[in-house]
């Protein structure tokens, strides 16, 4: 990509340019503006000769939003078709974990980072009727907050009222259900407050509940050095999973998903899979080895794979 300031512009060429571009592809001038930085009122302007101060500047954006637009499209033509949702052994039985707490249970599973986790909670959530799911964060895990995600995942579009007041309405949603089940993501930033009131929905309705989270969900729950507070919760945790890293078996219908056969890229692989990021860091280095694979014009082979890694461990592959 080119710096503008240091080329010359031709403003002529940029605005044609942005005449034939809004004419191919429909766009409004209001919607042109969220792309270039610059409002529509100005770019009708500029496009139309009718702006009144010199149009370099504008020129500049123009021409920058092209090579944006040119760096996209050739970041397309390599990029790699990830493969959809693939049941390994380990989401499995976080499913049957899952199904099970839509019997009217509460359940957990405390799985270190980039186990699918989440992407198997989806999959339910998609598959079920009934089912409600909400990712905790900082931000959402005092009794408020949580509240209101929780009638937003069942369909409130914008929650109102009291702590009581919303509370209420959680539980005579649930009541009306058959099977109904909450499954809250990253449960380990749960507040006591918090997790006491799920508590309560679930004896108030018999509303399933799922708590999802890294090992601190465990920790938190039912440690060994667990508080008087969650005691009662952790009486009525009727099953669980703790797994900190993917299964042999887990890696091999993951090398299945990739149409993967070579030894070598397996050993790597497998290798990859036993370190922090899990099978997440492995997708991530698949992905990226296979672009390297398409920019050399070559068949993937493990050379790619060790360098798509080496990469991205000089920088924590995301939690």
């Amino acid at each position: 990509m080119n710096d503008p300031k240091k080329q010359q512009i031709d403003v002529e060429q940029q605005r044609a340019w942005l005449n034939q571009h809004k004419e191919e592809t429909g766009l409004s001038w209001k919607q042109l503006e969220a792309r270039i930085g610059r409002s529509g009122s100005t770019l009708s302007l500029f496009a139309n000769k009718k702006y009144g101060a010199p149009g370099d500047l504008i020129a500049e954006e123009v021409f920058v939003y092209r090579q944006t637009l040119a760096a996209k499209a050739a970041a397309a033509s390599k990029a790699v078709e990830l493969p959809d949702y693939y049941a390994t052994e380990t989401s499995l039985q976080l499913i049957s974990l899952l199904t099970w707490a839509k019997r009217g249970r509460i359940t957990m599973a405390a799985m270190g980072p980039g186990m699918s986790k989440s992407i198997t909670a989806c999959h339910f959530d998609a598959c079920n009727s009934n089912v409600f799911m909400v990712t905790i964060s900082p931000a959402t895990s005092g009794i408020r907050a949580l509240l209101r995600a929780v009638l937003h995942a069942m369909g409130v579009a914008s929650p109102t009222g009291d702590i009581q007041s919303m509370s209420m309405q959680i539980k005579d949603r649930a009541s009306k259900l058959q099977d109904p089940l909450l499954i809250l993501d990253e449960a380990q930033h749960l507040t006591v407050q918090s997790i006491e009131e799920v508590r309560h929905w679930h004896d108030a309705t018999g509303m399933g509940i799922a708590l999802l989270g890294n090992e601190q969900v465990q920790q938190k729950i039912d440690g060994g050095s667990r508080a008087a507070a969650f005691a009662q919760l952790f009486s009525r945790v009727a099953q669980s999973i703790v797994r900190s890293r993917p299964l042999q078996r887990d890696v091999e219908v993951l090398l299945d998903a990739w149409g993967i056969m070579d030894p070598a890229i397996a050993r790597e692989v497998h290798r990859i899979a036993q370190l922090p990021g899990a099978l997440r860091g492995v997708t991530f280095t698949l992905e990226l080895a296979k672009m390297l694979a398409i920019s050399e014009h070559t068949d993937l082979n493990v050379k790619h794979v060790e360098d798509a890694w080496a990469q991205l461990s000089r920088r924590t592959v995301g939690a």
